[in-house]
């Protein structure tokens, strides 16, 4: 989500219900609706990672017309919640498990697509690790980032505003509130640098008029 979680684990799930609650969160649901549209025309029949797959929504999704999708979470409660969502869906090709998505422990090139979405790449502290480790079990990465445009400050703004974050505001080029939740943006610049510096290559793909989709492949 763009998020840097310094709160408890009550607070991080609170914010990811609401974040997918759809009658309350528009922005959010405006932007997930693009984001499941680029999903479906580029990530079709395969197997699939998604990193920090959180109350397993993506996982959901992306389980709908792939063979196989692995959500890997850090926060072993969301896994049990995401577990539990599956089987109550039905969906026999998806499945939680807990971890850090920078150290995975499945051979190269395991997956055909890896996927990181709601602009967690922005919070990362070692992005290059994160982007390495998930080229290295993937053909293709999929990341979404927010890049630090006015325009995009002010819309993602009102979104956490939606979403209850407390007293949020602007502060230089990223989102803050007394949540102790940061929401931090990347430029395409940046991205495109740390993709370079592993010898990687990367294609946009613009996803609504305050984020990007990044394709990266070796």
């Amino acid at each position: 989500m763009a998020l840097d979680y310094k709160g408890t684990f009550d607070i991080s799930f609170k914010m990811l219900e609401t974040a997918h609650d759809p009658n309350q969160a528009k922005i959010r649901a405006y932007f997930f609706e693009k984001e499941n549209e680029f999903f479906r025309k580029h990530i079709r029949n395969q197997k699939v990672l998604v990193a920090g797959s959180g109350l397993g929504h993506d996982s959901f999704e992306l389980a709908r017309y792939n063979k196989q999708v692995i959500g890997i979470e850090l926060h072993e409660p969301l896994v049990e919640i995401a577990k539990k969502r599956a089987q109550e869906l039905g969906l026999k090709n998806v499945e939680f498990r807990g971890g850090d998505f920078t150290q995975l422990d499945y051979k190269d090139k395991s997956f055909d697509s890896a996927v990181l979405n709601m602009g967690t790449i922005g919070t990362l502290e070692d992005k290059v690790k994160a982007i390495k480790e998930l080229l290295r079990i993937a053909n293709l990465v999929y990341l979404d980032f927010y890049p630090p445009t006015q325009t995009g400050l002010q819309i993602r703004k009102k979104m956490y505003e939606e979403e209850k974050w407390k007293n949020v505001r602007i502060n230089d080029t990223r989102i803050v509130s007394d949540d102790g939740l940061d929401s931090i943006p990347i430029s395409k610049k940046e991205m495109s640098e740390i993709v370079n510096s592993i010898n990687a290559r990367v294609k946009y793909y613009p996803l609504c008029d305050f984020a990007v989709m990044a394709e990266i492949t070796v």
